[in-house]
């Protein structure tokens, strides 16, 4: 299939820092998130033209937390959470939080919210920080979610979503990027899957999409995932299921000939499951400093 052009260079900027840093309150984006290979660069916590979820609509949602960074994540299992590879680099592992039940990150001890550390980060063995395939990461968390109203699993869904089906995905950040603020509450998105060929084409990603992403668009012109809807679900079916996991997109969010792209669950599901029956081998994450 060919290189799809480096993105090593966001390596460093996996995670548009958020000004002072300093846990779920914190409210501004500072500067700009470079590019990668000229083309992409990772999404960070961001909904453009999106509209606010019912509270506790989405109770599979999950906001995982580093340090002053941030990404979604949805919650498979009582103790496992599905996210991006990206998302949490080796040496921030020991450093990640993820909620549950949360619908205001202002208010992190809101009611019907858990909070956990991360017990143990399996990323798939075959992701590629420069081409960004098979971008998933599952998080054994260090206890056990209590499900409830405000806090329930997601299945996986079990077939490939077809060209122009509707889905949807959700997550915390900028509505408005003119002023580069994060949504205090999480925002949903209905976006439609489009045809793999068409996006891979010249006019589109030119040959960088691999058989295992899945390229979508908002339903109304001008709306799209950004700078940190990164990790969340990509949900999709009569009875929601997460058919991918937020990856990637161009510099210009809202740019329509470079959409947003998720890693695929479906085709990785068998991993996915594998893990979630044995783990990864490691039963917590080293500190490396």
């Amino acid at each position: 299939m060919g290189a799809r052009g480096c993105l090593g260079p966001l390596l460093l900027l996996l995670l548009l820092p958020w000004a002072g840093g300093s846990g779920v309150g914190s409210e501004s984006l500072p500067g700009a998130v470079a590019a990668a290979g000229g083309d992409r660069t990772w999404l960070q916590p961001s909904i453009i033209g999106g509209h606010e979820a019912k509270r506790h609509s989405r109770p599979y949602m999950a906001f995982l937390q580093i340090g002053g960074s941030a990404c979604g994540a949805a919650l498979l299992h009582r103790r496992w959470a599905l996210t991006a590879a990206h998302c949490l680099p080796e040496r921030s592992r020991h450093k990640g939080r993820l909620l549950v039940g949360l619908h205001n990150r202002r208010d992190d001890e809101e009611e019907g919210t858990q909070s956990f550390t991360i017990r143990a980060a399996c990323p798939h063995p075959g992701y590629d920080p420069e081409t960004m395939e098979n971008d998933l990461l599952l998080l054994q968390l260090d206890g056990k979610v209590t499900l409830s109203r405000t806090r329930r699993l997601i299945p996986l869904a079990s077939r490939e979503p077809a060209p122009g089906a509707r889905c949807s995905l959700a997550g915390w950040g900028v509505a408005d990027p003119r002023d580069g603020r994060l949504s205090p509450t999480l925002q949903e998105l209905d976006v439609t899957v489009m045809d793999t060929r068409m996006c891979n084409n010249s006019r589109f990603w030119r040959g960088k999409i691999g058989p295992a992403m899945i390229c979508f668009q908002g339903l109304r012109r001008g709306s799209a995932p950004a700078k940190g809807d990164s990790g969340g679900p990509l949900v999709c079916g009569k009875r929601p299921a997460v058919a991918g996991v937020i990856s990637f997109s161009g510099k210009n969010a809202t740019d329509p000939f470079k959409p947003p792209v998720a890693t695929s669950t479906v085709k990785h599901k068998k991993w996915i499951q594998k893990i979630l029956r044995r783990g990864c081998g490691s039963s917590r994450p080293e500190h490396t400093g």
